[in-house]
């Protein structure tokens, strides 16, 4: 899929004119700007058009001095031609091609997988991060995915609010079992399509800890050996808060304490382009690909690597930095400083 042109009203500090259009080109678009110029605010407009989301609360998405609901679309060809927009007041209003749809239907419809800033630490950084880029992918290809994991948070507190009372935390038994089971397999399988679409021979991932029965009943037994653990500590010792994925080379060293940062940015684009390889392979669609700031603390030679790497998937691209990173290659570039469109 592609964006062939969107249009944003009243959206954060796009406020100049009454609408804002933008053609988009199939391949690479840079988005190019002074920081606080609406290159990130951007991106996440596209974002909300393919079912992710704001990246932040919603309502700030909206121009602070209008008070009027802000608004954004897009149009979309490749494998079908669709019209979504949203309305954005206190929540998200989709539809497509006028007729509602919810986040989870839309990211069938376009598929994409993002890459925002803080997701540098993808390799070296906090579990949250690594289960963070498992859940996106999930949530893709299973479309309860997400409803699941909010219903398994809720479950999550609930039972931790019980164990902090001092009352049994025993009702919730069987959901967190259940719920947090389904999960785990979940993630599980999705590494495993990633490992098998990888061929590579330099690394290899997996979901720590190691689950070699189905979910449930993994839980249900760890639940019963850890409660005495639980209520000293005053929440659950297991589960699926608890999965990590693990990042190893080949020599047996997690790829957090051998690669230099450079590397890791490159395996992160290195993940990042299977897992849109996974995605059109299981979707039947190529998916859109959302990038803030990929290049950042890149060399030349890094900077080249993504654009050939890149380029070579045929893929839509947005890449979000503050000149182009691509020094050599001439992009038709829109420029946030000014609003327009022009040749970098």
């Amino acid at each position: 899929m592609r964006a062939d042109f969107s249009v944003i009203r009243n959206y954060r500090n796009f406020s100049r004119s009454p609408e804002l259009r933008i053609a988009w080109e199939p391949g690479i678009n840079l988005i190019l700007g002074r920081n606080g110029s609406g290159k990130t605010n951007l991106l996440e407009s596209l974002s909300i058009l393919s079912g992710w989301g704001a990246f932040g609360r919603t309502q700030s998405v909206i121009t602070w001095d209008s008070g009027k609901p802000a608004f954004c679309g897009v149009q979309i060809s490749g494998e079908s031609r669709h019209t979504i927009t949203a309305n954005i007041a206190s929540r998200i209003s989709l539809r497509l091609d006028d007729k509602a749809i919810s986040s989870t239907d839309l990211r069938l419809v376009m598929p994409s997988i993002l890459f925002l800033t803080g997701n540098v630490n993808l390799i070296d950084g906090s579990p949250s991060a690594r289960r963070l880029f498992i859940d996106r992918l999930c949530a893709l290809f299973w479309p309860p995915f997400a409803k699941k994991l909010a219903d398994f948070r809720y479950i999550l507190r609930t039972r931790t609010i019980l164990l902090r009372q001092g009352k049994s935390p025993e009702r919730t038994y069987i959901p967190y079992c259940e719920l947090g089971g389904w999960i785990m397999d979940r993630r599980r399988e999705v590494v495993s399509m990633l490992v098998k679409m990888m061929n590579t021979e330099r690394f290899t991932l997996s979901v720590v800890p190691e689950v070699r029965v189905p979910g449930d009943e993994y839980l249900r037994f760890a639940l019963r050996r850890n409660y005495e653990r639980e209520l000293r500590a005053f929440r659950p010792q297991d589960g699926p808060s608890y999965d990590d994925l693990a990042i190893t080379l080949n020599n047996g060293r997690s790829a957090g304490e051998a690669l230099s940062r450079g590397q890791k940015r490159r395996l992160i684009l290195f993940l990042l382009i299977t897992s849109g390889k996974l995605t059109a392979h299981r979707m039947k669609r190529e998916p859109v690909m959302l990038f803030d700031d990929l290049t950042a603390e890149l060399d030349a030679e890094g900077r080249e690597f993504v654009h050939t790497e890149l380029a070579k998937t045929g893929w839509q691209v947005f890449i979000t930095a503050p000149e182009n990173p691509f020094i050599g290659h001439n992009f038709t570039c829109y420029h946030t400083d000014t609003q327009t469109t022009k040749k970098a």
